[in-house]
């Protein structure tokens, strides 16, 4: 299923980087009628859509109810993919194919179903518009036929022009499911002009790809191994890894990347493909988890108009379903597929949380000495003792005025 790896050159002296979609992750165990797949394109049979109603991702981290909250409206998500085709309850504000993509049609489904993630009608964020930043055509693109492959070229044009049109859009999230396993120095800039906008920018942590002797337990690495995946790995980037169901181990399915900040769980999700077709994601790949991420940030976008997309991020971090972001300049994650925890998407929108500016949140840790006593109890308050002492002395003057009358009273007769 996952794509072969594929080198790149980028330009004159630049080494070539292996530039992958990341939804090639290995399949979970999850069999739907109307499975989402990037094969599914405008030209493909439309087949039934699916007839599930559950939605077990969704339900883990929250959704529904943090839906009665907000639904992302107002919110513009730029999606830098392989386009989105116009299919039922997603809306697309603008369309642009950068980077020598066609822009007449789409050979893969993959931005469609990460839009379906984000700002689909069975998304997370049904209220939201996403915009469609094509850079290329397939991960099995024809280069003979003129098709693009994704490069990391092509993610540096997408986030080049999402740059400049954010002084007439004003974006709130950029998601970017593609992974590069070598930093270019062109990309990393481009990355940090992104960042320094007032933006979140989402990308995937990495996949466990199929074919690359994953089931050796030593390639699949441990805690102490460190994956590079770029743009993820940037500063200022939230890298989303995804999580499998409960009780599986992560490491059949992503990569350990020491800078993962959060996780979801992406089987049993409902999007769309590119056909039109509602279906169902299969896998656990971290760009469907970039893509629900996403639009639980454009959740908190609506919720929290006037906060930085750092302290969107503390409000995520601080929320989750595990150890949360670690705490000191120098702390690392405790795990290494999951970052902070599993994102949980009604807290995240509900629990009364101040973080600071910068994305620092203040915690509290409840101390239990043996030594302690219970406090005194308080002293009683008597909130009408000073008219009591005005009343009192008025009538003490009064009193002795009167009896000094008494005792004039002879005298003033003669």
């Amino acid at each position: 299923m996952g794509p072969a790896r594929l080198r790149t050159t980028l330009a004159a002296g630049v080494v070539a980087a292996s530039v992958v979609p990341v939804w090639a992750g290995s399949p979970a165990h999850a069999d739907h009628d109307a499975p989402c797949s990037v094969g599914e394109v405008p030209g493909s049979e439309r087949l039934a859509d699916t007839h599930e109603k559950d939605n077990p991702a969704f339900d883990r981290m929250h959704v529904e109810q943090a839906q009665e909250l907000a639904t992302g409206r107002g919110v513009d998500v730029a999606v830098i993919d392989s386009g989105v085709m116009r299919v039922d309850g997603i809306t697309v504000g603008g369309a642009r194919a950068l980077a020598g993509a066609s822009g007449t049609g789409l050979l893969s489904g993959h931005g469609t179903i990460v839009a379906g993630l984000i700002a689909g009608p069975r998304g997370v964020a049904p209220g939201a518009t996403v915009f469609d930043y094509k850079v290329y055509d397939s991960d099995t693109a024809d280069v003979s036929q003129g098709q693009k492959q994704p490069t990391s070229a092509g993610i540096v044009a997408g986030i080049e022009a999402v740059i400049a049109d954010d002084r007439q859009v004003g974006f709130d999230v950029v998601n970017i499911s593609l992974a590069v396993d070598s930093s270019d120095p062109a990309l990393k800039a481009a990355v940090a002009r992104l960042v320094a906008l007032d933006v979140v920018v989402v990308a995937s942590a990495g996949n466990v790809e199929e074919g690359d002797g994953s089931d050796d337990e030593g390639s699949r690495g441990t805690p102490g191994n460190d994956a590079e995946v770029f743009p993820a790995d940037y500063p200022g980037v939230l890298a989303v890894s995804a999580t499998p169901t409960q009780g599986e181990d992560p490491s059949a399915y992503v990569v350990p990347n020491l800078d993962t900040d959060v996780a979801a769980p992406t089987v049993g999700a409902v999007s769309a493909n590119a056909t039109g077709q509602v279906c169902v994601v299969g896998e656990v790949a971290t760009s469907w988890a970039a893509a629900e991420v996403s639009g639980i940030l454009a959740l908190l976008r609506e919720r929290f108009p006037r906060e930085t997309p750092r302290q969107l991020v503390a409000r995520l971090q601080a929320t989750t379903e595990g150890a949360g972001a670690p705490q000191g300049p120098d702390a690392v994650v405790e795990n290494p597929w999951t970052g902070a925890g599993v994102v949980q998407a009604h807290d995240a929108l509900t629990r009364e949380i101040q973080p600071s500016r910068r994305g620092t949140v203040k915690t509290t840790v409840a101390e239990t000495r043996a030594d302690a006593q219970a406090p005194p109890a308080p002293e009683r308050v008597d909130l009408f003792s000073t008219p009591r002492a005005i009343l009192l002395w008025a009538g003490l003057v009064a009193g002795s005025l009167l009896a000094l009358a008494f005792m004039l009273r002879p005298l003033l007769r003669r």
